[in-house]
C-alpha cells in the first residue's frame, strides 16, 4: 500500500496488501459513508483496464470486510460475475459457490438482489433470478398493487424483472404483474423530453445543473463546491445527486427531469447572472436556476434507460453506475 495512515480509513487494515491509490484512500477517509462505493468503483475500474487479479483481490476483501453491511453483498455479486468470465473451471465453481451463499435464506439485501437477479437472468437461470427479484421487490410487494399505479418506472424496476421471470416460468399473473406489465410496455426514454422550462402535457419540466467530471476538481480547488460535496470526490458527488433526483421524482411524479453537466466557467457565469456567489458557503449550483434553450445538446434526460450510458458521463451503463440499486 502507499504511505498512508491505515487508521484514517474505515477497515483499512483489511486492504493493506492491495496497493490502493492514495487518492482513493483520501476520498474514503473524507467521506466514510461512501467508502464501500468508492472501493467497488475502483474494482470496476480495475476490471475495465484489464487488472482482473487486482479486482478479484479487492472485491474479496470488501466482501469479507465490508465498510457497511450491503457493501459485502455487492462485492460478492461483482466477484461472482468476474469469476464467471474466467475460463478456468474452478473459477466458475467458485462463482456458483458465492451465488449459492448469497441466495441462502435471510441475508440478501434488496439492492444486491436486484443486481444478482439481472446477472442470473442473463444466464437464463430463471428460478434463481425470480428469487432475487422477489427479494428486491419485497418493499413493493408489501403494498397493494393498486397503490403502485402511477409510480415511476425506475421505482418499479424490480417488479418488471419479477414479471419477466414469472412469465418465463409460466406462472399466473397477479396484481403486481399487471402493474409491472404497464411499465414494461413503455420505453423510459420516450417519457422524457428536452427541458423547455414550461408546463408539459403531464407536468412541469425540471433541470438539475451539476459540474462535469472535467470541471469537478477545478470547482473543488476554487471553492465553488459545498464542503460536503467536495469531500467525497466526483463519483460520490454524482451519487448524491442521483439520490436527490430520485427523492424529487417520488415527491413530484409528474415532473420530467433533465441533467446538465457544466464547466466551472459556465457555472460561475450562470451564478453571476442570478446574482449568486458559488464561493460563498451555503450557495450551491443546483439552487442558481440555470436556464437552457429548447434542444440544448447538453441536456441529458433523467433517468436514462438502464442499459444506456449513465448521465454522469462515467462511461458505464446507468444500471451499473448511478442507476444501481445501491443508490436508491
Amino acid at each position: 500500500m502507499t504511505d498512508h495512515d491505515p487508521a484514517a480509513v474505515p477497515l483499512a487494515s483489511a486492504f493493506h496488501d492491495l496497493d490502493l491509490p492514495r487518492r482513493l484512500l483520501d476520498d474514503a477517509a473524507a467521506a466514510p459513508e461512501f467508502a464501500g462505493e468508492l472501493l467497488l468503483e475502483h474494482a470496476e475500474n480495475l476490471v475495465r483496464t484489464g487488472n482482473h487479479e487486482q479486482a478479484r483481490r479487492l472485491l474479496a476483501a470488501v466482501s469479507e470486510h465490508p465498510p457497511a453491511p450491503e457493501d459485502g453483498q455487492y462485492a460478492a455479486v461483482e466477484l461472482a460475475r468476474l469469476l464467471r468470465g474466467e475460463p478456468r473451471v474452478r473459477d466458475t465453481a467458485e462463482a456458483d459457490r458465492i451465488t449459492a451463499e448469497l441466495l441462502s435464506p435471510g441475508g440478501l439485501g434488496e439492492g444486491p438482489a436486484q443486481i444478482l437477479g439481472e446477472d442470473l437472468q442473463e444466464l437464463e437461470r430463471w428460478e434463481e433470478a425470480l428469487r432475487c427479484y422477489n427479494i428486491s421487490a419485497r418493499g413493493l410487494l408489501a403494498q397493494p398493487a393498486e397503490a403502485l399505479d402511477g409510480a415511476d418506472a425506475l421505482t418499479l424496476t424490480p417488479l418488471v424483472g419479477r414479471l419477466l421471470m414469472r412469465m418465463r416460468l409460466g406462472l399466473p399473473a397477479d396484481g403486481h404483474d399487471e402493474v409491472a406489465l404497464a411499465v414494461a410496455e413503455q420505453r423510459t426514454g420516450d417519457l422524457l423530453e428536452p427541458f423547455d422550462g414550461e408546463e408539459g402535457p403531464d407536468g412541469v419540466e425540471g433541470v438539475e445543473a451539476l459540474y462535469s467530471r472535467a470541471a469537478f476538481d477545478e470547482a473543488r480547488e476554487r471553492g465553488l463546491l459545498a464542503k460536503r460535496a467536495a469531500e467525497g470526490g466526483a463519483d460520490a458527488y454524482y451519487r448524491a445527486a442521483e439520490r436527490s433526483l430520485r427523492a424529487r421524482a417520488r415527491q413530484y411524479p409528474q415532473t420530467r427531469w433533465n441533467v446538465v453537466l457544466l464547466s466551472a466557467a459556465e457555472a460561475v457565469e450562470a451564478a453571476d447572472r442570478a446574482g449568486a456567489d458559488l464561493s460563498q458557503e451555503g450557495t450551491e449550483l443546483g439552487e442558481v436556476g440555470v436556464e437552457f434553450a429548447v434542444g440544448d445538446p447538453r441536456l441529458r434526460p433523467w433517468p436514462p434507460g438502464r442499459n444506456d450510458a449513465c448521465w454522469c458521463a462515467s462511461g458505464r451503463k446507468y444500471k451499473k453506475c448511478c442507476g444501481a440499486p445501491a443508490h436508491r
